[in-house]
C-alpha cells in the first residue's frame, strides 16, 4: 500500500489577530477546507509544537481546535491555544504526520523568505487592517528552518 503524501499548511499571522489576547488566527475557508477537511463542524486537533523551530523534539503538545465557519469573516479559526498570542507576525506551519489529528507547528518570523520560497500563494480579502493574509498547502516535509530559497 502506497505512503500517503503529508503536506504543510503555511499561513501568515498577522500583529491584529483576533480572540482575547490575540490568541486566535484566522484561515480562509477555501484553505481550512482543504487542509483540515468540511467547515459544518469544530475540528479537534493535536499540534506538537517545535520551539524553538530548530529543536529535535517538540517542546509540548497542545489539543486545539479548529473552529467550524465564521460566515461573517468567511474564515475557520485556530481556538484554545493561548500561547499563539505569543507569536507577532510570522509565518506559522502546521504539518501533517503520519499520526491522525496531529500536526507538527512551528513559525518563522522572516516572512519574506518564506513568501519567496513557495509559489502560488492564496490571499484572503484585505480588511480594515489591512492586506489579506498569506497562506499555501504545500507537499511536506517542509524545512523547519528556511534561510534561503
Amino acid at each position: 500500500m502506497p505512503t500517503p503524501t503529508r503536506r504543510c499548511l503555511i499561513i501568515e499571522r498577522h500583529d491584529w489577530e483576533t480572540g482575547a489576547h490575540r490568541h486566535q488566527l484566522q484561515i480562509p475557508l477555501e484553505i481550512a477546507g482543504d487542509f483540515f477537511g468540511p467547515a459544518n463542524v469544530d475540528r479537534n486537533i493535536r499540534i506538537r509544537v517545535f520551539m524553538p523551530a530548530s529543536s529535535a523534539t517538540p517542546a509540548f503538545e497542545a489539543n486545539v481546535t479548529i473552529s467550524r465557519e465564521y460566515s461573517a469573516s468567511g474564515t475557520r479559526r485556530l481556538n484554545r491555544f493561548p500561547q499563539m498570542g505569543s507569536i507577532l507576525s510570522a509565518f506559522v506551519f502546521f504539518q501533517e504526520t503520519d499520526q491522525a489529528d496531529v500536526y507538527d507547528f512551528w513559525w518563522q518570523a522572516d516572512k519574506a523568505i518564506v513568501a519567496a520560497r513557495y509559489d502560488s500563494w492564496t490571499q484572503a480579502r484585505k480588511s480594515q487592517h489591512g492586506r489579506g493574509r498569506l497562506a499555501i498547502v504545500v507537499p511536506a516535509p517542509v524545512p523547519r528552518i528556511i534561510d534561503s530559497l
